[in-house]
């Protein structure tokens, strides 16, 4: 025995001795009685000594009635502890059926008489039947049903208790397949699987049901037809065209196009994450075409796995597309959802502000009043465009020329509209850009802000921005909006600016100050007062300055309005 069959060999043994444990706990008693009623049907027992390549080595000769070309029956037998009553007990499950070959006194040689399910092994169980005494097969009957002999109820050894209802069940189920071919047994343990995953026996009769298909597939692999050879016997798979995405909850068929040799076709589906498939029987939908539909609620995201079966004449199903082992997977995209339309809010605010640097004295000051119109759509992207219009009014000078030489502010005046845009990067992140154009006396000018946001504008947040605007100036400002208090929303603002005058300007008159306006800082507190949900009045008071003899207050008022 090469290597290969020694590993699978070994990887069945493991399975099969979890398996008949499996039959074991679920009829319980019938071990107990096993070996009394082997006795009583006039079973020859014995055992394999040894493997020698194809022949096994069996302690059962002429003595015990063996003869050269019987039949004999090869078992596996099984040890195992209860695990509630921790009493031992023995049993033992058909492996299949050995032909005696030379029969000498006390041993003979004997090979495998068609398929085993099992690779044999060095302490296996050989039974000569006894002769047919009644119409019951000596060769289909493992283990007698507990129930003989009135030794015990069904499910139920001498001295303990009764079996729960699935314990139960899988003894039903096994004994009804005391004899059936392995197409029947794989079906079975499938079948129990699907109506009951979450059971304690459900993960054993899963793994064996894929042992047993792998093993039917080794032993009915397609002959590939050649030039020479004649269709197959065996289905195989002419063309199937996979999905590649499907919408959740749609209808979905698989359809699948198959050799003459297929008398049927079966789907097996799962949604991604569960451990057993469900089972669809495909129907003809044209010569040589298959189709089944999958049901809806597996088509949930993220995705499906499946794989289809080819029935025989014979009654196997061989697998064509995927396998248990290796299924193919479809995506599954979520449904559209369908919400309310999107809320875009608006707003509109009329704002005010007069602000005197030099004490009242009406030659270095600005007026600026601006008209806004914005939409506000969502926190990230595009969070709000906003429209509007300002006239700003002043004068101003440098301070040799206001305060030394006694000279008029030069007048400055801009009227311009703008357009502003916010784009959020996060919802407590955001940048605004203004760009603004306008007339002066002189002629066109123009300019624009630059403002980050920390925060949201629907709440307490932080503006660090600058602005230009050419022929008046320069201002750059922190701004903290504090709405803590619904009702009452509070405005903190600073400012550093060489506004009105910011830029010197020639061709005045000599009564006027030519020179540009030195820095000076302004403070502004702004409080407002929210009538309704909608509407805030506000008032501002502010103290600017540009040295301490050269400062003065200020004052303004807005009007905010959303819908």
């Amino acid at each position: 025995m090469d290597d290969d069959k020694r590993g699978t060999g070994g990887r069945s043994r493991r399975r099969g001795v979890v398996l008949a444990g499996l039959m074991a706990l679920a009829v319980l008693g019938t071990s107990g009685t096993a070996l009394a009623q082997v006795k009583a049907t006039g079973e020859v027992r014995a055992t394999v000594l040894a493997l020698d390549g194809e022949d096994l080595v069996v302690d059962m000769g002429a003595g015990q009635g063996a003869s050269e070309g019987a039949l004999v029956e090869l078992w596996r037998p099984v040890r195992l502890k209860h695990p509630v009553s921790g009493k031992v007990f023995e049993d033992r499950f058909r492996i299949g059926t050995l032909q005696l070959g030379q029969v000498r006194t006390t041993l003979s040689l004997a090979r495998p008489s068609g398929e085993l399910t099992r690779t044999p092994e060095k302490g296996d169980l050989v039974i000569l039947p006894a002769p047919v005494t009644s119409t019951s097969s000596p060769s289909t009957s493992p283990a007698p049903s507990p129930t003989d002999g009135g030794s015990a109820p069904t499910g139920q050894t001498p001295g303990e208790s009764k079996l729960d209802a699935e314990a139960r069940t899988v003894a039903e189920m096994f004994d009804s397949l005391q004899g059936a071919d392995l197409i029947a047994r794989i079906r079975k343990y499938e079948e129990y699987v699907r109506t009951t995953p979450n059971g304690r026996y459900a993960r054993v009769l899963y793994e064996e049901a894929a042992a047993l298909r792998r093993l039917v597939e080794a032993k009915d692999t397609p002959k590939r037809r050649t030039k020479d050879t004649e269709e197959p016997s065996i289905p195989e798979l002419r063309s199937f065209e996979p999905p590649k995405e499907v919408l959740e909850g749609s209808r979905l068929e698989f359809v699948a196009e198959l050799t003459d040799a297929a008398t049927g076709a079966l789907l097996h589906v799962r949604r991604r994450g569960e451990s057993t498939f469900e089972t669809v029987h495909m129907v003809s939908t044209g010569p040589g075409f298959w189709g089944g539909w999958v049901p809806k609620e597996k088509l949930q995201p993220p995705e499906i796995e499946y794989f289809i079966e080819a029935t025989s004449a014979k009654g196997d199903a061989i697998p064509v597309v995927g396998g248990p082992e290796a299924p193919k997977h479809a995506d599954v995209l979520p449904m559209p959802k369908i919400g309310p339309p999107r809320k875009v809010g608006a707003s509109a605010t009329l704002l005010t502000d007069y602000a005197d640097y030099n004490r009242l004295r009406g030659n270095d000051w600005a007026w600026q009043t601006e008209g806004i119109f914005g939409l506000r759509y969502d926190d990230v992207g595009v969070r709000a465009l906003r429209t509007g219009f300002g006239v700003y009014r002043g004068q101003g000078g440098s301070l040799r020329d206001l305060d030394v030489d006694g000279k008029k502010g030069r007048a400055i005046g801009l009227t311009y509209g703008y357009l502003e845009t916010e784009v959020g990067f996060h919802r407590l992140f955001s940048l605004i850009g203004r760009m603004a154009i306008g007339l002066q006396d002189s002629g066109v000018s123009g300019g624009g802000q630059l403002i980050f946001r920390i925060g949201s504008d629907l709440d307490t947040n932080l503006l660090l921005g600058g602005e230009l605007l050419y022929g008046i100036g320069l201002r750059g400002f922190t701004q903290l909006e504090l709405n803590t208090i619904k009702k009452v929303p509070i405005l903190v603002r600073t400012e550093v600016t060489n506004q009105p005058a910011g830029s010197a300007k020639g061709g005045v008159a000599e009564t006027e100050s030519a020179g540009a306006s030195e820095v000076g800082v302004r403070a502004i507190v702004q409080a407002g007062y929210r009538f309704t949900p909608e509407l805030v009045i506000s008032a501002r008071v502010s103290f600017q300055g540009r040295t301490i003899d050269h400062a003065g207050p200020g004052f303004g008022g807005a009007v905010g309005y959303t819908w």
